[in-house]
């Protein structure tokens, strides 16, 4: 567009050899006007050669980005969908929207029932969402879309049953001597551990959407079960415990076994129907409130005490179990003397063994299936040390498991209580968050790495039914296994049959395994439960959060050292509590973002990102970072004010624009506030100007009669326009005073339509707004020939390389230059020193021909009336056509003195023969056209 004419390709190659050299400075921004005609053009192949100080590792990033070396342009246009495609397209995204907010759909539905129209939700309506297994009945379809196992079954052959046996036999082995450790932290006995990893296993293949998901209990969950249920039982439930004064020292779980484990199976009946209700509602968005510092604090403050509660078992001595770290380290130290050194060597042999035998697997893919199979052959070889060495249990005193029962699991559904649900309410609660949180955070981790999508709603619906179903089948509440689901996904599963198999590898040792653990050491499932807490305590995640953000970090301190000081359920309290905290305060205070713009451009950015920016005189420009309600509207009015009163001395406002994009909806508060702001504002004598004001935000605005107040006038789709409208209205609103002074008759105001808002000569720069490269803007009021090369030589001088370069013609004879710039010796964006300097050179140039094409002028106005342009029009027009005579004339003299030695030189021309370097750079500025 601005008459950049290319080299040839055969004159290219014909001198590559000669000036390459001379050409790297800035051979790119050549072929990048060459390939774009001055309007965007990439230079495909010149950011290796042409950027000298590259290193081999951005070589390899540029080799990956640029697809071909030949210097043929390939264009791409952007085409729009056919009409009937963009229609269908809208109504899918619109159904779709409503069907996201379900108490909207309702209400929409009985609306129009009343009035006696077509449903917008009815099935004409949702035949435009892509639906799956349209030939079923709707009743099919609703169980299959509820039940997947009528998806994934058909689909099942040889390679995935294959892969899926072998997962879940291995996750199976695992689940065994975990799931009796994770009772045994709930307080339930073994056995109902290794029931809970039946059952609920079985019950989720049927309805969960993950593949590699492996469901079952888990050390979290366990221990929010202990602390819930801690002293629940009444006295008519447990008269024994209260009678023999033992609240103190020994725990109810151990004097009443049977009516714990009925609480237990309730709690997890009760979590099951809350689950399955939330998926109902859409209240999975509710775990979004657990940020993850909050999480993963009180995840290692949970660890910990797991950890320290097993230690017993480790030392040799019964320690009171307690939630508070303080008291179990107290318990500790008391106990010492009891030290038992035998079950604390084989213990820590143990846990070495198993470690060890982790790290072993993660580092080696050929042991990789040691890593699941540790805690069995731990469990084997635990129960063949006691059977072969007797003397350890009689004479060192080494516990172990005893009697399993086998046999089927009985039905508790029996066992409930009504009157109980309050109780376990609380625990239930507990459980049921940090469950489904746990949970949907694997399955979505997973699903991800395979490529396919699990429904949220659908994973709570799958575990509320798992939980409830096995609550029957005296199971305690289940959740996903970060550890199980991992094994389960390295060893290759590849559908929910894995779970399957693991439920049936459980079953089968209930009915008939059972008494091989009679003489499993405690020890070992102790350090079972040790090696599979201690990754769970992050504080290498600490120490990334201090180095990232102090603030996560302190989340993560109060949520960690609450856990472990206030108990398991305060702890989860205070953690809800704290980030409820800082959703509200961060919604009641939000961001307000100060913008000023890029010189040489018409780009407003944040004053904070953008460090080279300019503030327009009397107009302040400010965007508003999230959507404005009845608990923030006053303290962005309040901010606003505070603003305007700080800059009074410097640059008083005139003129406040507000850039509205991440508001996306108002209350009547704010409509309120607006117009107080409004009022407030012009009473002193200041206009207020909306840009970018959604679509959600603008129907509330009509509704309200605010845009009708304000004036359609002052509301804008970009800040540039908003800014260029206040210029307009402040240079009419001046005249028109000046006319007043002046007591001039027979002017009634003027038609800002007819000022036009120019530009002035600028240079700004920018390396927040490119990944890699230092961007310069250059506008000029009015271009310059020959310019750009006296631009290229000055990056030359200063050692940089332009990666690619943009020619925008303005109104009237101005252009903006954009530059993509990178250090040579570096490789990178350019420092601040650099940018200094070559600011400074390009501010000398540009200067130097503002004072030869206006000597008159210090500077270019930035507003010129119509009138002004009409009587320049003459003018321009000779002028445009003395340039084109002088271009020619120049391109002419420079072709004779390349032919002919001999010919006259023009006196500003070097008296010798052109270099290259010459010829090419006069090739590319001879044929600019401004």
């Amino acid at each position: 567009s601005n008459g950049l004419r290319p080299f040839s390709r055969a004159s290219e190659q014909k001198d590559e050899k000669h000036f390459a050299r001379d050409l790297r400075p800035f051979g790119p921004a050549l072929r990048a006007a060459m390939a774009g005609g001055g309007m965007g053009g990439v230079a495909m192949n010149s950011l290796l050669e042409g950027s000298g100080g590259l290193s081999g590792k951005q070589r390899q990033r540029s080799k990956e980005i640029i697809i071909t070396s030949d210097l043929r342009t390939e264009s791409v246009e952007i085409h729009a969908l056919s009409e009937e495609k963009q229609i269908e397209a809208q109504l899918i995204l619109q159904e779709r929207h409503l069907a996201s907010r379900p108490m909207k759909a309702y209400a929409k539905v009985c609306a129009d029932k009343v009035i006696g129209g077509e449903s917008v939700d009815g099935e004409g309506a949702h035949s435009h969402l892509k639906k799956k297994n349209v030939n079923m009945t709707p009743m099919m379809r609703i169980l299959v879309e509820v039940m997947p196992i009528f998806t994934w079954l058909p689909a099942l052959n040889f390679r995935t049953v294959r892969a899926d046996i072998i997962a879940g036999l291995t996750v199976g082995v695992m689940v065994i001597p975990q799931s009796m450790s994770y009772g045994a932290i709930a307080g339930l006995p073994y056995i109902n551990g290794m029931y809970s990893a039946c059952i609920p296993t079985l019950i989720y293949a049927f309805f969960g959407q993950s593949r590699q998901l492996a469901v079952g209990p888990v050390a979290m969950v366990s221990l929010l079960v202990e602390a819930g249920l801690r002293g629940a039982l009444s006295e008519e439930d447990c008269p024994q415990w209260y009678a023999d004064g033992q609240s103190e020292t020994v725990p109810q779980y151990e004097v009443c076994p049977q009516p714990y484990v009925n609480l237990a199976c309730l709690t997890a009946f009760v979590v099951g129907g809350m689950q399955i209700i939330g998926s109902i509602l859409k209240l999975g968005f509710l775990v979004s409130f657990l940020g993850h510092p909050v999480t993963s604090g009180f995840t290692s403050g949970a660890a910990i005490i797991i950890g320290l509660s097993q230690l017993k078992y480790i030392l040799g001595y019964d320690i009171p179990k307690s939630q508070f770290v303080y008291e179990t380290v107290w318990n500790i130290l008391q106990g010492l003397d009891q030290l038992n050194p035998m079950a604390m060597l084989l213990g820590v042999v143990f846990l070495g063994y198993l470690i060890a035998n982790k790290k072993l697997a993660q580092k080696y893919k050929r042991l990789r299936m040691m890593g699941p199979l540790g805690p069995l052959v731990s469990c084997v070889a635990g129960s063949l040390l006691l059977l072969a060495v007797p003397m350890l249990k009689e004479d060192f005193g080494i516990k172990y498991v005893g009697y399993v029962p086998d046999g089927l699991m009985p039905i508790s559904f029996g066992n409930f209580r009504l009157g109980d649900i309050s109780k376990v309410l609380p625990t239930a609660m507990s459980a049921c968050l940090i469950g489904y949180m746990e949970s949907i955070a694997i399955g979505k981790n997973l699903a991800s790495k395979h490529g396919y999508e699990i429904d949220a709603g659908q994973e709570m619906l799958a575990l509320g039914i798992s939980n409830l179903i096995g609550a029957g089948f005296s199971c305690y509440p289940v959740t996903g296994s970060f550890s199980r689901s991992a094994v389960n996904n390295s060893t290759g599963a590849l559908s929910q049959l894995s779970g399957v198999v693991t439920a049936i590898v459980m079953f089968c040792t209930l009915m008939f395994l059972t008494p091989l653990f009679y003489y499993l050491p405690k020890f070992v499932l102790a350090a079972i439960v040790l090696n599979s807490v201690i990754p769970l305590v992050a504080l290498g995640e600490a120490k990334h959060l201090l180095r990232v953000k102090r603030h996560d970090f302190v989340l993560w301190v109060v949520a960690f050292i609450g856990t472990l000081f206030l108990g398991v359920l305060m702890g989860i309290m205070v953690a809800v509590s704290l980030s409820l905290v800082i959703v509200i305060y961060e919604s009641v205070r939000p961001q307000i973002t100060i913008l000023w713009r890029i010189p040489g451009t018409t780009i407003y950015r944040n004053m904070k990102q953008e460090s080279s920016g300019a503030f327009i005189p009397n107009v302040f420009i400010t965007r508003i970072g999230c959507s404005m309600y009845f608990a923030n509207a006053q303290f962005v009015k309040d901010t606003l004010m505070t603003y305007i009163q700080d800059l009074e001395d410097v640059n008083p406002t005139e003129y406040l624009v507000l850039e509205m994009t991440p508001v996306s909806s108002i209350d009547s508060t704010a409509c309120h506030v607006i117009h107080d702001i409004v009022a407030d504002y012009r009473a002193r004598g200041i206009e207020i100007a909306f840009a970018m004001v959604g679509n959600r935000v603008d129907k509330t605005m009509r509704k309200a009669k605010l845009k009708s107040y304000i004036g359609e006038k002052w509301f804008f789709p970009t800040v540039n326009e908003a800014v260029q409208f206040c210029l307009r209205h402040q240079h009419a609103k001046r005249k028109c005073l000046e006319a007043e002074a002046n007591l001039a008759s027979g002017v009634s105001g003027i038609d800002m339509t007819m000022i036009n808002v120019g530009f002035s000569n600028e240079i700004g720069f920018s390396n927040d707004m490119h990944s890699e490269d230092t961007m310069v803007f250059i506008t000029l009021s009015q271009d310059v020939p020959m310019i750009m090369s006296e631009i290229t030589a000055s990056f030359k001088k200063a050692q940089l390389t332009i990666i690619r370069a943009q020619i925008e013609p303005l109104a009237g004879d101005g252009a903006k230059h954009t530059y993509f710039l990178r250090s040579i010796k570096t490789g990178k964006k350019l420092c601040d020193k650099e940018i200094d300097k070559i600011r400074d050179d390009l501010e000398a140039l540009v200067k130097r021909h503002e004072d030869v094409s206006n000597p008159a002028s210090p500077h270019i106005s930035n507003v010129v009336t119509k009138a002004d342009r009409d009587r320049e029009a003459v003018g321009n027009g000779a002028e445009n056509e003395t340039q084109l005579d002088r271009l020619a004339a120049l391109e002419a003299r420079l072709a004779a003195m390349e032919t002919d030695p001999a010919s006259p030189k023009d006196p500003r021309v070097v008296p010798r023969a052109p270099t290259p370097w010459q010829r090419a750079s006069r090739k590319f500025c001879c044929y600019w056209i401004p």
